[in-house]
């Protein structure tokens, strides 16, 4: 009988073991995906991209054809 509990046990320490080292997994991959966007730059692009293409859209809608 404490045999059964003590597989339970370490069972249970192993499998809390796998999802706290997958929880800092992902967090870390998480924080390595978004660094591009501390530095800005394509962020500037981005807004220059939408502002070109807004620019287009309403020029687009002013055609009374």
């Amino acid at each position: 009988m404490t045999n059964q509990v003590e597989e339970k046990d370490n069972m249970t320490k192993i499998l809390a073991g796998i999802v706290i080292a997958t929880v800092i997994g992902v967090v870390l991959l998480k924080s390595r995906e978004t660094e591009h966007l501390k530095s800005g730059a394509s962020t500037a692009s981005t807004q220059q991209a939408f502002e070109s293409a807004n620019e287009k859209r309403k020029s687009d809608q002013n055609n009374f054809y």
